[in-house]
């Protein structure tokens, strides 16, 4: 059996396609529909019907007068005068028994000098109403987590002024037990606090991040080192920097971002003075960002852990910390469409990398 040339089984592909297509010529008469765009009409009782080949698209699109099918005219006749090469969008197309949406993308092409506009209308229900369902479930877990934090944080806030009250009005009636159990729970409640505090950062990381723009992250590194003045005196820390690219993203998320990750070096920066150094190197379309330091480092077998809400390597009398503050990077990075991850050894230091979009891709 002799196998058929490519170029032969095009049109009959186009007509088995659950897509509705059409070409058009560069005045928008209708040339070709497929047997999707046909039963579709069909099914619909729409104005473009099968026997509509010769008519002008533009034209029947126009005397729909609804919004949608003026926002299609609009980008059409833009493909249609050159204005530009692809436009897409998407549109509700309902009845009374059914709502449906679809995505609209039409594109110009010449066949020698002859140029011509493909239309596709792709059936998007089923994800648009998985992107609705999702959209809402993230508003009421950030609803609840904002009601969460408010009523959680008030009655510590409470214990806490009490305990403190406590200490103070009574301070000379406590024996040394009862000053040490009043200070384990005011510190408890004031590292539960700190946790609420970073859950629900956490958690508003995409729900209330700002647009993307550009971001130079030398200006973002100046910021925080800032911010770390006076604890990089006290611990003596010796930062060293490579120039560092502007990239596309958050400006405050990725300030966040640099400053978890210097805490971090400086927090577990063993007995010795700590040493941080910031490197970038560009790797096509994306930059990657590496800080290192020579701190007391990780088991390799722990690497993805770290990344986890609340998963400590150390217990709090060892370091300081919540558990959010990795993993609030990691969800960061991953808003901005790249990965973290960390190479390390125990007592030979970690560097933690991540990728980031470059401004000018």
């Amino acid at each position: 059996m002799n196998a058929r040339e490519p170029e032969t089984l095009i049109p009959a592909a186009v007509e088995t396609l659950p897509i509705n297509f059409a070409i058009l010529d560069d005045e928008g008469t209708i040339l070709y529909t497929n047997r999707a765009w046909q039963e579709f009409g069909k099914a619909n009782d729409i104005d473009i019907r099968p026997d509509t080949i010769g008519t002008n698209y533009l034209t029947i699109t126009r005397q729909a007068e609804t919004e949608t099918a003026q926002t299609a005219a609009a980008g059409l006749s833009e493909i249609l005068t050159g204005g530009r090469e692809l436009f897409e969008f998407e549109y509700p197309c309902h009845s009374p028994d059914n709502q449906r949406w679809f995505l609209m993308r039409a594109a110009s092409f010449t066949d020698g000098e002859q140029r011509y506009v493909a239309v596709a209308h792709f059936d998007i229900t089923d994800r648009y109403t998985y992107q609705r369902r999702l959209e809402e479930s993230n508003e009421r877990l950030q609803q609840f987590a904002s009601v969460a934090s408010h009523d959680l944080q008030e009655p510590l806030r409470m214990v806490t002024s009490y305990l403190q009250l406590l200490e103070s009005r009574y301070s000379d009636e406590l024996d040394e037990d009862a000053k040490e159990f009043i200070e384990f729970a005011v510190d408890g409640a004031e590292r539960m606090e700190a946790m609420i505090d970073g859950l629900l950062t956490y958690s508003r990381v995409e729900t209330q991040g700002k647009p993307f723009d550009s971001v130079n992250l030398e200006a973002v590194l100046d910021d925080v080192l800032t911010d770390l003045d006076i604890r990089l005196d006290e611990t003596g820390a010796k930062i060293t920097a490579e120039p560092l690219p502007t990239v596309s993203g958050d400006a405050s998320q990725l300030r966040q971002l640099f400053q978890n990750l210097m805490e971090n070096a400086l927090q577990y920066s063993g007995e010795q003075e700590p040493r941080v150094a910031i490197s970038a190197t560009r790797d096509e379309e994306e930059w990657i960002v590496s800080v290192s330091d020579e701190g007391i480092g990780i088991d390799q077998e722990d690497a993805d852990r770290v990344f986890k809400v609340f998963q400590r390597l150390h217990s709090h009398e060892e370091y300081e910390g919540t558990g959010i503050g990795l993993a609030l990077c990691k969800r960061i990075v991953e808003r901005h469409g790249g990965e973290i991850w960390i190479d390390s050894n125990p007592d030979d230091g970690s560097t933690f990398s991540f990728t980031l979009p470059a401004a000018d891709t």
